[in-house]
């Protein structure tokens, strides 16, 4: 036996009485979702309800495990998924749906009650994957009960190649014990409920990922009358055309494709022909023989955002320098030498730090605070920010928006994985704190008025109003038709996150923190932005999500 397993033994007692007690209740609670799932299979296809296939054990003994039929019944038993054919076309309209929220493992609660598996462990192997049973023979991993979920299941699943799989497994022989199967069940719950990526303002030059538009069990919404988008925009020009320029403004976007630029595009194209508006992809070099002399004012939107900044190569972290910063100055320089009168830079919050920890108070930026990046990432944009304002004289004008979060309709990161939280849990940790946000039609509007106005300095655009993650998440559920109730008794599980290392307590962080501007430096009297309250900005928001 692994000598860190044999010296964890009162661990590992304590871990099986776990395992029994709450596979039990478990078993109880879902009983109708048990049934329900049952109804939904025997309607699909023929074939029994669940599926029985022998896998390896504890010390490499073999059991039966139990599954939800997510395949037809015709489909080779003993083969892993990813070997198969034609995977996709044998699995049944049900099982999509099950394997997408992983509710196709719940009979292994049964598996969990006999003392097959535990909770939390490496994946059972099946009986004839004799490589990956051989690998992890290297790592110990085969003297610990197999698991519903584990520290290689949470890190990439059935993309792992089988060496990386197997050293995953034993990295969690390694840390066996209660802090690791904890970061694991938090990692499965983000990983099933949630994206990975989490990113605050993004704006763009990210490698693109096709994936499939579901709807996510999501129920419709109903027709509002609150206007958003390119709508909301032309509602505006009808109210203001007698007070704009006779003289129609030519824009240049730099950064075709990004979430911000295609929305700034649509919205100042329903302004009646008064902005010129051309986006232009930056990948490359066509851009540089591009000529800029035509336009008044080029807005900048091409860098590069990412999630996870504790898992990044020296040479991606340079890229993040050469995009963020280098690309923008270079942009600029161009911009200037060709006459444009107006440039606008697209920093971040994130050049202030992160946000301060859960149950930890606010963290206010003022006017007085200086900017300090945690990470590569924010300083790529802080350089940016600062490098682009010193090209700044009387005949060129460089407007820096430092925008936080940004949400609406198709937006990324964490208000989705919020949004999917909102529609699928009953109950929802209450937790207080305080997040400044931004709708994107809010900044779109705000963009305008920068143009505009030929605006020059630092601005720090956001909603009317603070957001909590708690009553953020009703506003989403209510928008739904659905009630969520807050619970604060749940508000022990964020903290227990958020004092978990790495991941999980980076999101936690991310979702629960306190990060806001204060009020003040949000006001802008040329003009008012915020077309929408708290509310509305919901319901357009999820409205729109019906559609894409």
């Amino acid at each position: 036996m692994n000598i860190r397993i044999k010296n964890k033994t009162c661990y590992t007692k304590w871990k099986r009485t776990a395992d029994v007690v709450l596979s039990a209740v478990a078993l109880l609670l879902l009983s109708p979702l048990f049934i329900g799932i049952s109804i939904a299979i025997q309607l699909d296809s023929k074939g029994p309800v669940i599926f029985r296939q022998k896998r390896v054990g504890i010390h490499k003994t073999h059991f039966e495990i139990l599954k939800f039929r997510t395949m037809y019944a015709d489909t080779p038993k003993d083969m892993p998924t990813h070997l198969l054919k034609n995977p996709d076309a044998m699995v049944t309209k049900t099982g999509a749906f099950l394997r997408k929220y992983s509710l196709d493992e719940l009979p292994q609660l049964f598996n969990i009650l006999r003392g097959d598996m535990s909770i939390v462990g490496p994946r059972p192997a099946l009986w004839n994957q004799y490589d990956l049973v051989s690998e992890r023979e290297k790592y110990g991993a085969n003297d610990v009960l197999p698991g519903l979920t584990g520290w290689a299941q949470i890190n990439g699943r059935d993309e792992l190649e089988i060496p990386v799989k197997a050293k995953l497994d034993g990295e969690y022989v390694k840390k066996y014990g209660f802090w690791m199967d904890i970061r694991c069940i938090f990692g499965t719950i983000f990983a099933v409920l949630g994206h990975k990526g989490v990113v605050e303002g993004g704006t763009g030059m990210m490698q693109k990922r096709y994936e499939k538009k579901e709807n996510g069990g999501r129920k419709n919404i109903g027709p509002q009358e609150i206007l958003s988008g390119e709508k909301m925009a032309a509602h505006i020009y009808k109210a203001q055309k007698g007070q704009l320029l006779t003289e129609p403004k030519k824009a240049l976007i730099t950064g075709a494709g990004s979430y911000i630029g295609t929305a700034v595009r649509q919205w100042l194209s329903a302004f009646g022909g008064h902005y010129e508006v051309t986006e232009l992809d930056m990948h490359g070099d066509a851009w540089r023989s591009h000529d800029f002399s035509k336009y008044d004012t080029v807005f900048h939107v091409a860098g590069i955002a990412h999630a996870d900044t504790g898992k990044v190569s020296k040479e991606q972290k340079q890229l993040y320098y050469e995009i963020n910063r280098d690309l923008a100055v270079e942009t600029a320089i161009k911009a200037k030498k060709s006459g444009v009168k107006q440039f606008i830079y697209m920093s971040s919050m994130i050049i202030y730090g992160e946000s301060i920890r859960p149950f930890h108070g606010r963290r206010r930026i003022t006017a007085m605070t200086r900017p300090q990046p945690a990470n590569f990432y924010g300083n790529s944009k802080w350089q940016g920010d600062r490098s682009v304002r010193e090209l700044e004289d009387a005949s060129f004008k460089v407007c820096v928006l430092r925008p936080p979060m940004i949400y609406g309709a198709g937006s990324k990161g964490n208000y989705q994985m919020l949004a999917k939280l909102a529609v699928c849990m009953p109950v929802f940790p209450l937790v207080h704190n305080e997040r400044s946000i931004l709708h994107i039609d809010h900044l779109c509007e705000f963009v305008r008025l920068m143009i505009e106005n030929e605006e020059t300095g630092v601005f720090f655009p956001q909603d009317a109003s603070y957001a909590d993650t708690s009553s953020l998440v009703a506003l989403i559920a209510k928008a739904h038709g659905k009630k969520i109730r807050l619970w604060k008794s749940l508000a022990a599980f964020v903290r227990l996150a958020s004092l978990t290392p790495g991941q999980i307590g980076r999101m936690a962080d991310k979702a629960f923190g306190s990060f806001s501007y204060e009020m003040s430096l949000s006001e802008y009297t040329k003009g008012n932005y915020r077309v929408h309250d708290l509310k509305q900005s919901i319901l357009v928001t999820e409205k729109g999500s019906q559609k894409q």
